[in-house]
């Protein structure tokens, strides 16, 4: 073989290995397929619409006291960046027998909307609650309103804040029936403040909501707090211990105007 052959059959081998190295228009475009840039379209397609969670806890005792107590709490929440109207409910029912006595028979369901809640830090709000409660005499309590909220710490500009804290103001239409009182039908204005802290992230969370309604149209004032201390122990399961408080100063006969509940169980919570 002579020099120049040899010469020409090196140049055909270097060719065809750069040409079978560099991409061809269709190979470019099947890599683009594969490989998607990151958008922000893209996160907030990621990013959980739906939240729920489900508290039990209770006592059963026998012997020189028999009672028995259970108590269930959930809640469902839908927050959308793609969609201005959200909602929340917090359904929660308790029952309890002492020597075999109804003693509990606490019911109350909630549904909540909110306009603009995940895009402004101000927002609008309307929601509508039923009530019965056996403790405090109450047959049916209805209530409806709506009104405007304002996330003050931790925010659409601060959204990975570890404390939270927001405050709405409503106006409340209400109509109660008590069991051995006349019914009561007025309008509150009801102001909320409800703070989330978070003291070890994605661990320990504390979170606390205030109710206090005074009546417009008589001296009839309600109070209504509720606190929570989690600790996360799994992916979906946490140790809860709750405080909760109310206080009406218009009651039936023999009804005290402060009720006081301290529970512990745990909760299962998780989203889409």
């Amino acid at each position: 073989m002579t020099h120049i052959n040899l010469t020409i059959i090196l140049c055909l081998f270097f060719t065809i290995r750069i040409n079978a190295q560099l991409p061809t228009a269709d190979s470019s475009k099947s890599n683009k397929s594969i490989v998607k840039p990151i958008t922000k379209d893209s996160v907030i397609k990621k990013k959980p619409s739906w939240f729920y969670s489900l508290s039990l806890d209770g006592t059963v005792s026998s012997g020189n006291v028999n009672r028995e107590l259970l108590n269930i709490k959930s809640s469902l929440n839908f927050e959308s960046p793609k969609h201005i109207f959200g909602f929340f409910t917090n359904p929660r029912f308790q029952f309890g027998t002492n020597a075999s006595i109804l003693q509990e028979r606490e019911i109350f369901l909630d549904l909540n909307s909110t306009l603009f809640y995940l895009q402004h830090n101000v927002y609008f709000l309307a929601f509508g609650a039923f009530e019965q409660s056996n403790l405090r005499k109450i047959t049916t309590r209805y209530n409806v309103g709506a009104g405007i909220g304002w996330k003050i710490i931790g925010g659409k500009h601060k959204p990975k804040s570890p404390i939270k804290l927001s405050l709405s103001n409503v106006l409340v239409h209400e109509s109660t029936d008590f069991a051995t009182k006349q019914d009561i039908i007025l309008y509150r204005n009801s102001t909320r403040f409800k703070l989330i802290v978070n003291l070890i992230p994605e661990k320990l969370s504390f979170n606390s909501v205030v109710f206090i309604q005074p009546s417009l149209t008589d001296n009839y004032f309600r109070w209504n707090s509720s606190s929570q201390l989690s600790y996360k122990v799994g992916k979906h399961l946490s140790i809860l211990a709750s405080f909760e408080n109310t206080y009406e100063n218009f009651n039936p006969e023999l009804v005290k105007n402060a009720q006081t509940n301290t529970t512990i169980g745990l909760t299962y919570s998780g989203s889409n």
